[in-house]
């Protein structure tokens, strides 16, 4: 294994594979989370996800938190096998798109977007009719849900999940900082402050744009909105230092 040249911090644990990865160009990562999400489906939210396992309907995710929530409650279903043929999923790019195809196996996915502009838009321009269900956060911009409502198209939306911040104080400073959303930065800066050199990697431009009240320090955005594009953003830079000084 080559020696750390470079040490990054992710604000949310890693696969291992990615951290390996990362090790091979000579880059030690580790992680320290500074959210925590907690479900939060009540008794009457359950009733109405079980409904939806068998009325099926256009389901619209744009976390992988929620995909997961929501397909736990439908695991324990006598619906759980037919899912796939009654839903049409719109999703993030990225790791909500990897949620749903682990956790909705066979599923067709109408569309995706990179944010959730881009998520709405598609779903006005497919045309559809019915009415959209979407599962969120207790924290989440109000783009798609404007967006769709302005265009006429009814909308219901279930939060079944809350982020909490859980800033920490580092003791140690890193070449890098990987944060996947605005929640993880405003919780790692209610604690910490950056010397001058670290670099922020983004995992998309809402997170650069949070980033960017709190530091003005270089901010790289991944070109993809998953963990792995963001981990290779910050190895092709490290990999490359010298292009960006």
């Amino acid at each position: 294994m080559p020696r750390a040249n470079y040490r990054i911090l992710s604000t949310k644990p890693l696969p291992q594979d990615l951290v390996h990865t990362a090790a091979q160009h000579g880059i030690a990562i580790v992680a320290q989370a500074f959210i925590d999400v907690q479900p939060v489906i009540t008794g009457d939210m359950r009733k109405r996800i079980l409904e939806l396992s068998s009325a099926g309907g256009v389901l619209v995710f744009t976390s992988p938190n929620a995909v997961k929530f929501v397909t736990s409650v439908w695991m324990h279903s006598e619906n759980a096998n037919n899912l796939a043929a009654r839903h049409r999923v719109y999703c993030l790019e990225g790791a909500t798109r990897q949620a749903v195809e682990e956790r909705m196996r066979n599923v067709v996915i109408e569309g995706t977007g990179a944010n959730s502009l881009e998520l709405a838009k598609r779903i006005v321009k497919d045309g559809i009719a019915d009415k959209v269900i979407f599962f969120s956060g207790n924290i989440r911009r109000p783009d798609l849900p404007d967006h769709l409502q302005e265009n006429g198209i009814g909308l219901e939306e279930m939060v079944v999940y809350h982020t909490v911040e859980t800033p920490a104080a580092l003791n140690e400073d890193y070449d890098g900082i990987l944060f996947f959303s605005p929640s993880s930065v405003r919780s790692f800066f209610t604690s910490n402050s950056l010397p001058a050199g670290t670099v922020c990697f983004a995992i998309g431009g809402t997170t650069a744009a949070a980033i960017g009240m709190f530091t003005n320090n270089r901010v790289i955005t991944s070109p993809g909105p998953s963990v792995a594009k963001l981990v290779e953003t910050a190895i092709f830079y490290f990999d490359n230092i010298n292009c960006y000084e």
